[in-house]
């Protein structure tokens, strides 16, 4: 069976192929439990195939996961409740429908509500395509509300994720599941697993989860003393002494929000002015190269970069790289508020102040001469 394509990040993907890596049973489920761009029916024919192909095992409890005695009996029990719950997500009952789209627009990746309400689950998506599905529309979040019964304080709801073409990509519910069928829904969430990436410190990377905002990686949780050790952090530093003890604690109690990494990224306040930030994301399974070049504000990301490269000899002086990113910032500063003069003023009005008349377009200035 291909796990690789269940894998969402390229790089990651080809370098595991690269590795010939072996997965283990768990490790092979849980990478197509994390699949968001595989279908669901797809998926239960893996976890099907795991079943009838590779060998049991069984795994110990952990803090946010049962003991599984048996593995494959997990997969028939999680994919029994996954049926379920798209059979009562379905049923005609007293209940109202909602929808939601997620956009991909540059800058803008966002859950947009419709604001309206429809009596069944076909009346919702015929609606949806005649009106709603446009080329910037990703994916699709469809809920069923359940109406009360007077008594009952719970909020039942149903929902499934689906792509344009409303393949059920996955499915969630709350106040409509049995204490064990919790336990059973949740058990993918309470694992932790530490696979091989590409990646080193000083990376620009991506989160296919915001694809347009590049960042730079520090750090990932599954990098032991020796990984930390070659990506240039200091054997003195107490974050590379217990690193090793961090990893253990993983392994034993570790689940999917401890499958992080740490990473430099921009981000605007509320005057549109830019600053560094610093900041704990999940997961790495999402890191993908950014491939684009560098603009604008984004360019002090190269300076971040040379400033915690993996080399310790070729690493920027930290106060060069502050300078570096304190020029990158003001010359954005000087160039966005020369566009705004350009915009609300006029080329007279600019001219009598001796503006540069090259940034307003003259071709008489495009030998530089003329510069204030």
């Amino acid at each position: 069976m291909n796990i690789f394509r269940f894998i969402n990040s390229k790089d990651i993907r080809e370098y595991l192929r690269e590795l010939q890596y072996q997965f283990t049973v768990p490790e092979a489920a849980f990478l197509i439990f994390m699949s968001r761009i595989v279908p669901l029916k797809e998926k239960f024919d893996a976890w099907q195939e795991i079943i009838n192909t590779m060998p049991d095992c069984s795994l110990e409890e952990r803090p946010n996961m049962k003991a599984l005695p048996s593995f494959h009996q997990f997969l028939k029990d999680y994919m029994a409740l996954q049926k379920k719950m798209l059979t009562g997500f379905y049923q005609q009952e007293k209940a109202v429908y909602t929808i939601e789209y997620y956009e991909m627009e540059l800058g803008k990746n966002d859950w947009v509500d419709l604001g309206l309400y429809f009596p069944d689950y076909q009346t919702a998506v015929s609606n949806l395509t005649e009106n709603w599905l446009e080329d910037d529309v990703e994916k699709i979040r469809i809920t069923k509300h359940y109406f009360a019964d007077g008594a009952a304080k719970q909020k039942k709801e149903l929902w499934i994720e689906t792509d344009r073409q409303l393949n059920v990509l996955s499915l969630g519910g709350k106040d409509c599941l049995s204490d064990s069928e919790i336990d059973t829904a949740i058990t993918f969430e309470g694992m932790w697993f530490p696979f091989p990436t590409p990646f080193h410190r000083g990376d620009i990377l991506i989160d296919q989860k915001a694809p347009d905002t590049p960042i730079v990686l520090q750090d990932i949780s599954t990098w032991g003393r020796e990984e930390l050790l070659r990506n240039g952090f200091s054997g003195d530093d107490s974050f590379v002494k217990n690193a090793e003890k961090r990893l253990e604690h993983y392994q034993r109690h570790g689940d999917t929000s401890d499958m992080n990494y740490y990473a430099y990224y921009l981000s605007a306040d509320r005057t549109g002015e830019d600053h560094l930030y610093s900041e704990v994301f999940c997961s790495y399974l999402d890191l993908e190269r950014y491939e684009k070049p560098l603009e604008g504000e984004t360019k002090i990301l190269s300076v971040v970069a040379g400033g915690i490269l993996s080399d310790r000899q070729k690493r920027a002086d930290i106060e060069l790289v502050c300078n570096a990113v304190r020029l990158f910032i003001q010359e954005e500063q000087c160039r966005k508020l020369r566009k705004w003069m350009e915009e609300i003023y006029t080329k007279e009005s600019l001219e009598a102040l001796g503006m540069v008349k090259k940034c307003l377009g003259d071709k008489r200035y495009e030998d530089g001469e003329g510069n204030i």
